[in-house]
């Protein structure tokens, strides 16, 4: 009997135990999702979806978008393009080809800005130009600078994030090209809380006329606007109240990286930017929101960078179960890449011009 006793008492206690650890677990993910502290607007139907194209794959990104015109890349077939005119849904396949294939591409990505294209790896460093209209490239810059992301401004300037040699931290720069290389590094933007790698980690943007620069931390609560010469900068905060990085980083015994300890507090995933608009996914829940919309739908705030104040948010529902891994805004219309799906949708009148929806909500600037 005294055993039986003795094994109920250890069964409760295991149970007791499981019991805990699970409460802790939803207790801890209910907080990496919500903060009562910020309450979100969701007018009634800022974007209404007009359709949808199966791209079979889910492994396109927006590689460039114009009017009607958009240019998908894809991240395992690095020379393949699709083209779909967004009027007629028409799609056309795309083979690049570059003058020197033999190189040790790592980290492969495509631009077009018509009339030129680029395929650019920061990792060699190597970029390719070529004319959109026969798809060729050859060589525009060998080994002048690395970089780990970058975006085309014009046919002679690229925005990109490298790291500084001489401070082992994350920066942006312009790389130009004219009668010679330059490169222009601007430190004094990504502000430095823990180690200058990975807690300013983030979104490199610009709108689609490239008159306008932006940067969106992935572990705080702030973006930036930039002049197309990294020179005005303009800091804003967005409606979470995450304003240190909540990161751990672990230091390699054998070498000078680093790597993270545990998966951070992500505020914001993606963004884009579109005239005087800022739209960030995030996955963090207001006051008030239910945490059952983050199976079915993404959330997207939209800011004005000219007034500093926040706007609206509105959902992109997922295809399935997948979640949005892209979207762009331009002429009015949304793309997203939803699963294996490109999703057209188009803003309601009053929702993408200078026009505000309802009462502002001002959010300070530094």
């Amino acid at each position: 009997m005294m055993l039986n006793n003795v094994y109920i008492k250890l069964l409760g206690t295991i149970v007791m135990s499981i019991g805990l650890m699970v409460i802790l677990f939803l207790s801890s993910e209910e907080q990496v999702h919500r903060n009562n502290a910020f309450i979100r607007r969701f007018p009634p139907h800022p974007v209404i979806k007009e359709y949808d194209i199966d791209l079979g794959f889910n492994s396109y990104y927006v590689a460039g978008l114009g009017k009607d015109m958009v240019y998908l890349g894809n991240s395992t077939a690095p020379l393949h393009l699709l083209k779909i005119n967004l009027a007629t849904r028409d799609t056309a396949h795309v083979k690049l080809k570059l003058s020197n294939t033999d190189l040790p591409f790592k980290n492969v990505h495509v631009q077009v800005q018509p009339p030129f294209f680029f395929v650019l790896d920061g990792s060699i460093p190597y970029i390719f130009r070529g004319s959109t209209n026969n798809w060729v490239a050859g060589p525009w810059m060998r080994n002048e600078a690395y970089f780990t992301k970058s975006l085309v401004l014009d046919s002679n300037r690229i925005y990109i994030k490298t790291m500084q040699n001489d401070t082992r931290t994350v920066t942006l720069g312009l790389l130009e090209k004219r009668d010679h290389f330059s490169v222009e590094l601007h430190p004094e933007i990504l502000q430095r809380q823990i180690d200058g790698v990975f807690d300013v980690d983030g979104i490199m943007l610009t709108t689609p006329d490239k008159t306008r620069l932006g940067y969106v931390y992935f572990y705080r609560n702030q973006f930036m606007t930039i002049d197309s010469r990294l020179k005005t900068l303009k800091r804003q905060q967005t409606i979470d109240t995450v304003k240190k990085a909540r990161i751990e980083i672990a230091q390699l015994d054998r070498s000078k990286t680093s790597k993270m300890k545990s998966p951070p507090l992500v505020v914001n995933t993606r963004a884009t930017m579109y005239k005087n608009f800022m739209f960030i996914a995030s996955d963090r829940l207001g006051k008030n929101e239910n945490r059952e919309i983050l199976k079915v739908a993404s959330i997207i705030d939209v800011y004005d960078w000219s007034d500093a104040t926040y706007r609206y948010s509105f959902y992109l529902y997922h295809m399935g179960k997948e979640k949005v891994h892209g979207f762009s805004v331009n002429d009015g219309r949304l793309v997203a890449l939803i699963d294996n799906a490109l999703s057209v949708y188009n803003f309601r009148e009053g929702f993408v011009d200078h026009t505000p929806y309802g009462e502002q909500e001002n959010i300070t600037g530094q």
